[in-house]
């Protein structure tokens, strides 16, 4: 027990020196980037060494270095795309690649050292490895956090007796890098002393009962979907991201369910049913976490963002799919499960590591797709993220932007002119975004907007009337289709209320019945320009919901008012008031 903590105290305290030898000696004395893969190496390296230190002993050294390297090579190919190192450090999507390649390889590494040849194909220990590390890292990192708190406390009761050595010796860069190093050891050498009383196994045992509960959220959510329809799904802009979390948490549930091996999966009916219904559901979470990129990579164009959203939604499909077929495929399924579970850890392992080579370059993908657009005449050049092209999209954001000022040196890119100029003298994103009064592009898109009756237009001062915000939802909305293909908008000009002058102005969006007033704009002419008018109601006291297909039935039937003391739109024979 003792030799087992002081090989782990001697190995933190080892890699804090390191850690302080690189931060406070070595930073600005060698290539930034030398530094970045001494960094990792010594990341890497140090945090592998202590998490199979237990398991694997002294030899646990070199085999972490060994994985250490390759992930330091391919952090220094990834930063070539950038300028700096600072700005690779600065995209998330790259970091959590790193992440990837850190920490899924370490079980596969103590499989393999303690079963032999094929030992990482056992699924068993490296189930058992991964919820282990899990459990020990986070248990050290709250032991090293106590100690923290404790000295710090202590330094402070000491400094009002006057006794000030402590506080001065914890403001220390060595120090500091010391003891973390050396806690972080200790913390992980006794939660490994205690690995029969502090078993992961009681939480996960815990979180095997979530099983029903999410299969009951997951079947709502899915026989609600074609009532609600994926056009009002995907208006939100994060709808991908939670499809995405939601596909992670059902992947993890079933993994716990199914644990390392048939003895220890879940018993009896109801657990392990749940865990068979939600696995074949989960390729519906990971298919439209797919298809909500999709559609946003088609209105906007490609971004990292949207490059790294895309992996994450085909992993979750990749994932869904799989667990599909291993259920579809009869008895048995539990174990293709598994099987599928080591395979798609390889598979992102894999991934990972492409990510930071050239086959996978998600700046160099937004870049060709935003400049793409600019060829097809989506957009502007002005219009492009100008910001993000110089700051935060590297070597190739670089590159598009010296095409840009090229082309601002012609007489009609004034704009464009104007804008590389701000972004040249801003100081952060903000004082860019606010250092130009140019026109917002939606202004002239007034015409994509469909309006009835035939013939008439959007009102110019109408249209200037709406923020920047409301026109981009509605030109967003107009994007989508009602389901006879006509454009998921609608202005309707009339003259709903005799008191006030000229036509009204009502906006509807949808695709299928029109909840009001929610789903519905209205605007009066005014002395002083175009404003809100109030709130569309069924005639009657509540609000309601207007004939299904309402925009199809207006197409169909025209605008028709029915008197009312004032004038109501009838909508497929409900008749829909302005309310003031």
């Amino acid at each position: 027990m003792l030799k087992n903590r002081v090989l782990h105290v001697v190995l933190g305290t080892t890699g804090g020196l390191a850690c302080w030898l690189l931060a406070e000696v070595l930073a600005g004395q060698i290539d930034e980037r030398a530094l970045l893969f001494l960094w990792v190496l010594v990341v890497v390296a140090f945090g592998g060494a202590l998490t199979m230190l237990a398991e694997i002993g002294p030899r646990a050294a070199p085999y972490a270095t060994a994985l250490a390297a390759p992930v330091a090579g391919l952090a220094l190919w990834g930063a070539t795309r950038f300028a700096s190192v600072e700005g690779f450090l600065n995209s998330e999507h790259v970091l959590a690649a790193l992440a990837v390649l850190a920490i899924v390889p370490l079980p596969f590494l103590m499989a393999r050292l303690q079963g032999g040849r094929w030992g990482w194909l056992d699924y068993g220990a490296l189930y058992t490895h991964s919820w282990n590390t899990v459990l020990r890292i986070g248990s050290a990192a709250a032991f090293a956090g106590v100690v923290w708190v404790v000295l710090l406390a202590s330094s402070v009761l000491l400094d009002l007796v006057g006794v000030t050595y402590l506080g001065e010796a914890l403001r220390q860069p060595l120090v500091i890098w010391l003891l973390t190093g050396g806690a972080l050891g200790l913390g992980l050498a006794v939660v490994a002393e205690l690995a029969e009383q502090l078993s992961p196994y009681l939480l996960l045992r815990l979180l095997r009962l979530l099983l029903p509960v999410v299969l009951l959220v997951v079947v709502v959510f899915v026989a609600v979907l074609p009532l609600r329809g994926l056009s009002e799904l995907f208006g939100n802009l994060s709808a991908g991201a939670v499809m995405m979390m939601a596909a992670a948490t059902a992947v993890a549930l079933i993994s716990i369910a199914l644990d390392q091996g048939e003895d220890e999966a879940v018993a009896g009916w109801l657990l392990p049913e749940a865990a068979r219904m939600l696995a074949v559901l989960v390729p519906i979470l990971g298919g439209l976490a797919v298809w909500a990129v999709v559609l946003r990579v088609g209105q906007y164009g490609w971004t990292p963002g949207r490059v790294a959203a895309a992996a994450g939604g085909g992993i979750s499909f990749a994932y869904g799919t799989l667990y599909a077929l291993a259920v579809l495929g009869g008895d048995r399924w539990m174990e293709r499960i598994r099987r599928a579970n080591l395979a798609m850890a390889l598979a992102l392992i894999g991934l990972a590591a492409l990510w930071l080579t050239p086959a996978i370059n998600p700046e160099a993908i937004a870049v060709r797709s935003q400049m793409a657009r600019v060829v097809a005449g989506l957009v502007s050049p002005e219009e492009l993220p100008l910001w993000q092209m110089a700051h935060e999209w590297g070597r190739p954001g670089q590159a598009a932007l010296a095409e840009l000022r090229t082309r601002a040196a012609e007489p009609e890119h004034e704009v464009l002119a104007a804008r590389l100029l701000a972004l040249d003298a801003a100081q952060s994103r903000w004082q860019y975004e606010n250092s130009f009064d140019a026109p917002d592009p939606t202004l002239a898109r007034a015409p994509e907007v469909p309006v009835l009756p035939q013939g008439r237009v959007v009102p110019d001062a109408l249209w200037r009337a709406l923020d920047d915000g409301a026109r981009a939802s509605v030109l967003e909305t107009c994007a989508r289709s009602t389901p006879e293909g006509h454009p998921g908008c609608l202005l309707v000009l009339a003259d709903l209320v005799a008191a006030w002058p000229g036509d009204e102005a009502v906006f509807l969006f949808g695709a299928g019945p029109i909840a009001l007033p929610g789903a519905a704009q209205s605007y009066r002419q005014a002395s002083e320009g175009w404003q809100a008018a109030g709130d569309l109601r069924l005639l009657g006291d509540a609000p309601g919901v207007a004939a299904p297909g309402a925009i199809d039935r207006l197409y169909a039937d025209g605008v028709n008012l029915v008197p009312s003391g004032i004038s109501a739109l009838d909508i497929g024979g409900l008749p829909v008031v302005l309310r003031p």
